[in-house]
Protein backbone atom coordinates (compact mmCIF):
# COMPACT_ATOMS: atom_id res chain seq x y z
CA UNK A 1 0.00 0.00 0.00
CA UNK A 2 1.16 3.52 -0.81
CA UNK A 3 -0.34 6.97 -0.20
CA UNK A 4 -0.92 9.69 -2.77
CA UNK A 5 -1.03 12.40 -0.05
CA UNK A 6 1.15 11.02 2.78
CA UNK A 7 1.35 14.38 4.60
CA UNK A 8 -2.18 13.78 5.90
CA UNK A 9 -0.79 10.90 7.96
CA UNK A 10 1.11 13.38 10.14
CA UNK A 11 -2.16 14.03 11.97
CA UNK A 12 -2.62 10.35 12.93
CA UNK A 13 -0.73 10.72 16.28
CA UNK A 14 -3.47 13.13 17.38
CA UNK A 15 -5.88 10.18 17.69
CA UNK A 16 -4.16 8.39 20.61
CA UNK A 17 -3.77 11.79 22.31
CA UNK A 18 -7.51 12.37 22.02
CA UNK A 19 -8.15 8.87 23.37
CA UNK A 20 -5.84 9.54 26.32
CA UNK A 21 -7.52 12.89 26.98
CA UNK A 22 -10.92 11.17 27.04
CA UNK A 23 -9.72 8.50 29.49
CA UNK A 24 -8.14 11.08 31.81
CA UNK A 25 -11.28 13.24 31.70
CA UNK A 26 -13.46 10.25 32.62
CA UNK A 27 -11.16 9.31 35.51
CA UNK A 28 -11.10 12.88 36.87
CA UNK A 29 -14.87 13.12 36.64
CA UNK A 30 -15.25 9.84 38.54
CA UNK A 31 -12.86 10.96 41.30
CA UNK A 32 -14.74 14.26 41.61
CA UNK A 33 -18.07 12.42 41.96
CA UNK A 34 -16.67 10.09 44.60
CA UNK A 35 -15.24 12.97 46.61
CA UNK A 36 -18.24 15.30 46.72
CA UNK A 37 -21.25 13.00 46.37
CA UNK A 38 -23.25 11.19 49.06
CA UNK A 39 -23.03 7.74 47.46
CA UNK A 40 -25.92 6.24 49.42
CA UNK A 41 -28.23 9.08 48.48
CA UNK A 42 -27.02 9.06 44.83
CA UNK A 43 -27.67 5.31 44.50
CA UNK A 44 -31.21 5.69 45.80
CA UNK A 45 -32.25 8.44 43.38
CA UNK A 46 -30.08 8.09 40.26
CA UNK A 47 -30.99 4.57 39.24
CA UNK A 48 -28.88 2.48 36.87
CA UNK A 49 -26.16 4.38 34.96
CA UNK A 50 -25.43 4.14 31.22
CA UNK A 51 -22.56 1.68 31.78
CA UNK A 52 -20.41 0.86 28.80
CA UNK A 53 -22.82 2.65 26.45
CA UNK A 54 -21.30 5.99 27.44
CA UNK A 55 -18.09 5.00 25.59
CA UNK A 56 -19.74 4.08 22.28
CA UNK A 57 -20.09 7.62 20.80
CA UNK A 58 -16.45 8.61 21.55
CA UNK A 59 -15.15 5.32 20.13
CA UNK A 60 -17.21 5.79 16.96
CA UNK A 61 -16.02 9.38 16.67
CA UNK A 62 -12.31 8.46 17.06
CA UNK A 63 -12.70 5.66 14.51
CA UNK A 64 -14.37 8.10 12.12
CA UNK A 65 -11.54 10.61 12.52
CA UNK A 66 -9.03 7.87 11.76
CA UNK A 67 -10.87 6.91 8.58
CA UNK A 68 -11.15 10.52 7.49
CA UNK A 69 -7.43 11.08 7.95
CA UNK A 70 -6.59 7.90 6.02
CA UNK A 71 -9.03 8.94 3.31
CA UNK A 72 -7.34 12.32 2.98
CA UNK A 73 -4.01 10.51 2.60
CA UNK A 74 -5.52 8.62 -0.40
CA UNK A 75 -4.21 5.09 0.18
CA UNK A 76 -3.43 3.16 -3.00
CA UNK A 77 -3.82 -0.62 -3.15
CA UNK A 78 -2.20 -2.74 -5.86
CA UNK A 79 -4.38 -5.76 -6.56
CA UNK A 80 -4.15 -8.66 -8.96
CA UNK A 81 -7.48 -8.88 -10.79
CA UNK A 82 -8.66 -11.10 -13.62
CA UNK A 83 -8.37 -9.60 -17.07
CA UNK A 84 -11.47 -9.26 -19.21
CA UNK A 85 -9.57 -9.97 -22.43
CA UNK A 86 -7.43 -13.00 -21.46
CA UNK A 87 -7.30 -15.60 -24.25
CA UNK A 88 -5.46 -18.92 -24.36
CA UNK A 89 -5.10 -21.26 -27.30
CA UNK A 90 -4.18 -24.83 -26.45
CA UNK A 91 -2.15 -26.34 -29.28
CA UNK A 92 -1.71 -30.09 -28.88
CA UNK A 93 0.24 -32.54 -31.01
CA UNK A 94 -1.94 -35.46 -32.11
CA UNK A 95 0.61 -37.11 -34.41
CA UNK A 96 1.02 -40.90 -34.32
CA UNK A 97 3.92 -40.76 -31.85
CA UNK A 98 1.57 -39.35 -29.20
CA UNK A 99 0.29 -42.93 -28.78
CA UNK A 100 3.58 -43.85 -27.07
CA UNK A 101 3.19 -45.16 -23.52
CA UNK A 102 6.47 -43.90 -22.05
CA UNK A 103 4.34 -41.17 -20.44
CA UNK A 104 1.47 -43.06 -18.83
CA UNK A 105 -1.14 -43.91 -19.90
CA UNK A 106 -0.15 -42.44 -23.26
CA UNK A 107 1.46 -39.16 -24.21
CA UNK A 108 -1.82 -37.86 -25.63
CA UNK A 109 -3.87 -38.91 -22.60
CA UNK A 110 -1.36 -37.24 -20.29
CA UNK A 111 -1.51 -34.07 -22.40
CA UNK A 112 -5.32 -34.02 -22.31
CA UNK A 113 -5.42 -34.56 -18.55
CA UNK A 114 -2.86 -31.80 -17.99
CA UNK A 115 -4.83 -29.45 -20.26
CA UNK A 116 -7.82 -29.95 -17.93
CA UNK A 117 -5.64 -28.66 -15.11
CA UNK A 118 -4.74 -25.53 -17.06
CA UNK A 119 -8.38 -24.84 -17.93
CA UNK A 120 -9.38 -25.20 -14.28
CA UNK A 121 -6.65 -22.82 -13.09
CA UNK A 122 -7.39 -19.99 -15.51
CA UNK A 123 -9.44 -16.98 -14.34
CA UNK A 124 -13.16 -17.64 -14.82
CA UNK A 125 -13.59 -14.98 -17.52
CA UNK A 126 -10.64 -16.16 -19.66
CA UNK A 127 -11.50 -17.52 -23.10
CA UNK A 128 -9.92 -20.80 -24.21
CA UNK A 129 -9.62 -22.50 -27.56
CA UNK A 130 -8.13 -25.77 -28.84
CA UNK A 131 -6.07 -26.58 -31.92
CA UNK A 132 -4.92 -30.13 -32.70
CA UNK A 133 -2.25 -30.83 -35.26
CA UNK A 134 -0.67 -33.74 -37.06
CA UNK A 135 -0.08 -33.42 -40.81
CA UNK A 136 -2.51 -30.50 -40.69
CA UNK A 137 -3.60 -28.04 -38.03
CA UNK A 138 -7.29 -28.04 -37.17
CA UNK A 139 -9.30 -25.67 -35.02
CA UNK A 140 -11.19 -28.08 -32.76
CA UNK A 141 -12.71 -25.49 -30.45
CA UNK A 142 -12.84 -21.73 -31.16
CA UNK A 143 -12.20 -19.37 -28.27
CA UNK A 144 -14.95 -19.67 -25.67
CA UNK A 145 -15.61 -18.98 -22.01
CA UNK A 146 -17.60 -22.22 -21.78
CA UNK A 147 -15.15 -24.58 -20.09
CA UNK A 148 -17.29 -27.66 -20.70
CA UNK A 149 -17.02 -27.15 -24.46
CA UNK A 150 -13.23 -27.14 -24.14
CA UNK A 151 -13.29 -30.28 -21.99
CA UNK A 152 -15.51 -32.04 -24.53
CA UNK A 153 -13.20 -30.98 -27.36
CA UNK A 154 -10.18 -32.36 -25.50
CA UNK A 155 -11.96 -35.67 -25.12
CA UNK A 156 -12.38 -35.96 -28.89
CA UNK A 157 -8.64 -35.99 -29.72
CA UNK A 158 -7.03 -39.05 -31.35
CA UNK A 159 -3.40 -39.58 -32.38
CA UNK A 160 -2.40 -40.30 -35.98
CA UNK A 161 -0.19 -38.90 -38.73
CA UNK A 162 2.87 -36.64 -38.91
CA UNK A 163 3.76 -33.32 -37.25
CA UNK A 164 3.13 -29.78 -38.57
CA UNK A 165 4.21 -27.53 -35.70
CA UNK A 166 4.54 -24.40 -37.86
CA UNK A 167 1.03 -24.72 -39.28
CA UNK A 168 -0.39 -25.09 -35.77
CA UNK A 169 1.35 -21.97 -34.49
CA UNK A 170 0.23 -19.94 -37.52
CA UNK A 171 -3.40 -21.04 -37.04
CA UNK A 172 -3.25 -20.15 -33.35
CA UNK A 173 -1.90 -16.69 -34.19
CA UNK A 174 -4.77 -16.14 -36.62
CA UNK A 175 -7.26 -16.98 -33.87
CA UNK A 176 -5.59 -14.81 -31.23
CA UNK A 177 -4.32 -11.87 -33.27
CA UNK A 178 -5.84 -8.67 -31.83
CA UNK A 179 -7.84 -6.41 -34.11
CA UNK A 180 -6.27 -3.42 -32.34
CA UNK A 181 -2.58 -4.14 -31.63
CA UNK A 182 -2.32 -1.24 -29.19
CA UNK A 183 -4.83 -3.01 -26.94
CA UNK A 184 -3.07 -6.38 -27.04
CA UNK A 185 -1.39 -5.91 -23.67
CA UNK A 186 -1.89 -4.13 -20.39
CA UNK A 187 0.86 -3.09 -17.98
CA UNK A 188 3.39 -5.05 -20.06
CA UNK A 189 1.53 -8.38 -19.82
CA UNK A 190 0.13 -10.01 -22.97
CA UNK A 191 -3.59 -10.60 -23.27
CA UNK A 192 -3.12 -13.80 -25.28
CA UNK A 193 -1.00 -16.93 -24.92
CA UNK A 194 -0.30 -20.03 -27.01
CA UNK A 195 0.41 -23.22 -25.08
CA UNK A 196 2.12 -25.59 -27.49
CA UNK A 197 2.73 -29.25 -26.64
CA UNK A 198 4.56 -31.70 -28.89
CA UNK A 199 6.62 -34.85 -28.58
CA UNK A 200 8.59 -34.67 -31.81
CA UNK A 201 10.00 -32.50 -34.53
CA UNK A 202 8.16 -30.72 -37.32
CA UNK A 203 8.30 -32.75 -40.53
CA UNK A 204 5.65 -31.07 -42.68
CA UNK A 205 4.04 -27.68 -43.23
CA UNK A 206 5.64 -24.26 -42.81
CA UNK A 207 8.83 -23.66 -40.87
CA UNK A 208 8.08 -23.43 -37.10
CA UNK A 209 10.56 -20.57 -36.68
CA UNK A 210 8.81 -18.59 -39.41
CA UNK A 211 5.48 -19.22 -37.66
CA UNK A 212 7.06 -18.08 -34.39
CA UNK A 213 7.91 -14.84 -36.17
CA UNK A 214 4.20 -14.31 -36.81
CA UNK A 215 3.48 -14.83 -33.11
CA UNK A 216 6.25 -12.42 -32.20
CA UNK A 217 4.87 -9.76 -34.55
CA UNK A 218 1.41 -10.15 -32.98
CA UNK A 219 2.82 -9.90 -29.45
CA UNK A 220 1.69 -13.42 -28.53
CA UNK A 221 4.08 -15.52 -26.42
CA UNK A 222 4.35 -19.24 -27.08
CA UNK A 223 4.76 -21.42 -24.00
CA UNK A 224 6.35 -24.52 -25.52
CA UNK A 225 6.24 -27.91 -23.79
CA UNK A 226 8.22 -30.94 -24.87
CA UNK A 227 7.06 -34.39 -23.82
CA UNK A 228 8.50 -37.87 -24.21
CA UNK A 229 12.03 -39.16 -24.71
CA UNK A 230 15.04 -36.88 -24.88
CA UNK A 231 17.58 -37.72 -27.56
CA UNK A 232 16.06 -41.15 -28.01
CA UNK A 233 13.50 -42.88 -30.16
CA UNK A 234 10.61 -45.12 -29.13
CA UNK A 235 8.64 -47.75 -30.97
CA UNK A 236 4.98 -46.95 -31.61
CA UNK A 237 2.98 -49.69 -33.35
CA UNK A 238 6.14 -51.25 -34.68
CA UNK A 239 7.67 -48.00 -35.98
CA UNK A 240 10.60 -46.05 -34.60
CA UNK A 241 9.76 -42.39 -33.81
CA UNK A 242 12.28 -39.78 -32.81
CA UNK A 243 12.41 -37.74 -29.63
CA UNK A 244 11.31 -34.19 -28.95
CA UNK A 245 13.08 -31.40 -30.86
CA UNK A 246 14.01 -29.31 -27.85
CA UNK A 247 16.25 -26.91 -29.75
CA UNK A 248 13.40 -25.77 -32.00
CA UNK A 249 10.94 -25.47 -29.10
CA UNK A 250 13.44 -23.42 -27.13
CA UNK A 251 13.96 -21.14 -30.13
CA UNK A 252 10.18 -20.70 -30.58
CA UNK A 253 9.68 -19.83 -26.91
CA UNK A 254 12.66 -17.46 -26.82
CA UNK A 255 11.67 -15.66 -30.01
CA UNK A 256 8.11 -14.99 -28.82
CA UNK A 257 8.88 -14.09 -25.20
CA UNK A 258 7.56 -17.37 -23.83
CA UNK A 259 9.26 -20.25 -22.00
CA UNK A 260 10.25 -23.80 -22.77
CA UNK A 261 9.37 -26.68 -20.44
CA UNK A 262 10.24 -30.35 -20.61
CA UNK A 263 7.98 -32.98 -19.06
CA UNK A 264 9.21 -36.56 -18.75
CA UNK A 265 6.22 -37.77 -16.74
CA UNK A 266 2.50 -37.05 -16.49
CA UNK A 267 2.88 -35.47 -13.04
CA UNK A 268 5.44 -32.98 -14.34
CA UNK A 269 3.16 -32.12 -17.23
CA UNK A 270 0.22 -31.38 -14.92
CA UNK A 271 2.43 -29.15 -12.77
CA UNK A 272 3.55 -27.16 -15.81
CA UNK A 273 0.02 -26.68 -17.11
CA UNK A 274 -1.28 -25.82 -13.65
CA UNK A 275 1.39 -23.16 -13.16
CA UNK A 276 0.68 -21.61 -16.57
CA UNK A 277 -3.04 -21.50 -15.82
CA UNK A 278 -2.70 -19.90 -12.40
CA UNK A 279 -0.19 -17.26 -13.54
CA UNK A 280 -1.83 -16.11 -16.77
CA UNK A 281 -4.84 -13.85 -17.18
CA UNK A 282 -4.23 -11.54 -14.23
CA UNK A 283 -3.14 -7.92 -14.18
CA UNK A 284 -1.91 -5.54 -11.51
CA UNK A 285 -4.51 -2.84 -10.89
CA UNK A 286 -4.07 0.41 -8.95
CA UNK A 287 -7.04 1.14 -6.68
CA UNK A 288 -7.45 4.39 -4.69
CA UNK A 289 -9.63 3.62 -1.65
CA UNK A 290 -9.49 7.18 -0.30
CA UNK A 291 -13.05 8.11 -1.37
CA UNK A 292 -14.48 4.99 0.25
CA UNK A 293 -12.70 5.75 3.53
CA UNK A 294 -13.96 9.34 3.49
CA UNK A 295 -17.53 8.16 2.99
CA UNK A 296 -17.16 5.55 5.74
CA UNK A 297 -15.72 8.20 8.07
CA UNK A 298 -18.62 10.56 7.46
CA UNK A 299 -21.11 7.75 8.07
CA UNK A 300 -19.45 6.98 11.42
CA UNK A 301 -19.50 10.66 12.40
CA UNK A 302 -23.24 10.73 11.73
CA UNK A 303 -23.63 7.45 13.59
CA UNK A 304 -21.77 8.76 16.64
CA UNK A 305 -23.95 11.89 16.71
CA UNK A 306 -27.14 9.85 16.31
CA UNK A 307 -26.23 7.42 19.10
CA UNK A 308 -25.27 10.25 21.45
CA UNK A 309 -28.54 12.13 20.79
CA UNK A 310 -30.62 8.97 21.11
CA UNK A 311 -29.06 7.76 24.35
CA UNK A 312 -27.86 10.92 26.11
CA UNK A 313 -29.60 13.83 24.33
CA UNK A 314 -26.25 15.50 23.66
CA UNK A 315 -23.66 15.55 20.89
CA UNK A 316 -20.59 13.38 21.56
Amino acid sequence: MTFAEPLALLAIPVLPLLAAFYIVARMRRRRYALRFTNLALLASVAGRGPGIRRHVPPVLLLTALGMLLLGLAQPILYLMVARNDARVMLVIDVSGSMQATDVAPTRLDAAVNAAHTLVDKLPPNARVGLIAFNANAQLIQPLTDNRQQVVDALGSLHANGSTAIGDAIALAVDQLKPQHPAASSARGQPASMIVLLTDGSSNTGIDPIAAAGQAQAAGIPVEAIGIGQRNASVRVRGQEVGGVDEATLQAIASQTGGHYFYAEAAGQLSQIYGALGSEFGWQLTRVNIGPELLVAGMVLVIGAAAVSLLWFRVFP
